[in-house]
């Protein structure tokens, strides 16, 4: 909303304008209505709420009060968007007419975007595969291509980019992987998540050991204690919670989708253990209110109302 900022210079007799400008900056989140969303590129909960927040081709757009909200300005195209306690890392492109070099590489930011820290590969590397410890802020990535500094493959660096340190992924049995995901305060377990089952690693993914599901696993959250996954299994999508110390699996109420629409994002919210957030194929967006036995779409085939 605009405010038209006004000074008045007041005597006894008269009461004088001044000056006056209606050229104050929109707020950083406006309203997002009626609004349609062509790709989600990540998900998570940040800011001290814990609030659900989606990154998009547009820039971020962040769930609350019954609506969505989107930024004003700086709607980045963010790849591999990773919330934190303390902001998100992201990679990807800038916006059309940013002065931002293109690709991002491995970009923080602790105000939801308003500012950006280059971290590393400015101009030179697009993650599209991210994971971060939420709590830590240890940085964990699949570089698809070789630069100057990594090579192809899994790396993961505690100091915000500078360091890198390859995963040696003794037990890999899998040519090909759906996602990986990363413990959000314990930042030396990962879990790497396809078509064999899950492949969990409790020393920076030096050793994996696999966990092996009755299908494909399509996304994968870390809890505190356990870890929750979306499978496809005849053509119908079902919810799964795994427990990190007996690896009992227990079947969850899931949203009724299928093969057409699974999950590609599972995110559980670390300020709040009941509370989780599942993205589709199709751009619909469900949240989870009550330890997952009911699901509210809040975005149906992206379009925001």
């Amino acid at each position: 909303m605009k405010h038209l900022k006004c000074l008045f210079s007041i005597t006894s007799m008269t009461l004088l304008l001044a000056a006056c400008s209606n050229d104050e900056p929109k707020d950083y989140f406006v309203k997002a209505e009626n609004e349609t969303i062509e790709h989600i590129h990540g998900a998570g909960y940040w800011g001290e709420e814990g609030t659900p927040v989606i990154a998009t081709h547009g820039g971020p757009f962040e769930y609350r009060d019954e609506g969505w909200y989107k930024t004003s300005r700086n709607n980045h195209d963010y790849m591999g968007f990773q919330a934190t306690k303390d902001g998100f890392y992201s990679s990807g492109h800038p916006e059309e007419g940013s002065d931002l070099k293109n690709p991002l590489g491995l970009v923080k930011s602790a105000d939801k975007g308003e500012s950006l820290e280059k971290l590393a590969f400015y101009g030179v590397t697009d993650f599209h595969y991210l994971g971060a410890s939420y709590e830590t802020g240890t940085v964990y990535t699949y570089n698809e291509a070789k630069n100057s500094k990594i090579g192809q493959g899994f790396f993961y660096s505690k100091n915000k980019g500078k360091d890198w340190t390859q995963l040696e992924l003794n037990g890999m049995t899998s040519s090909s992987i759906g996602g990986f995901d990363i413990h959000p305060s314990k930042d030396n377990m990962i879990a790497i998540y396809g078509e064999e089952g899950i492949f969990l690693s409790e020393n920076y993914g030096k050793d994996l050991s696999l966990i092996p599901t009755t299908a494909m696993v399509t996304s994968l959250t870390f809890k505190k204690d356990s870890m929750v996954y979306s499978m496809l299994e005849n053509d119908k999508v079902s919810l799964h919670e795994i427990s990190l110390s007996d690896k009992q699996d227990t079947t969850l109420t899931a949203p009724s989708i299928d093969n057409e629409n699974v999950p590609i994002y599972l995110e559980a919210n670390p300020l709040n253990d009941g509370q989780m957030m599942m993205v589709t194929t199709k751009n619909d967006v469900y949240v989870s209110e009550d330890k997952e036995t009911k699901w509210n779409k809040v975005l149906s085939n992206g379009e925001t109302k």
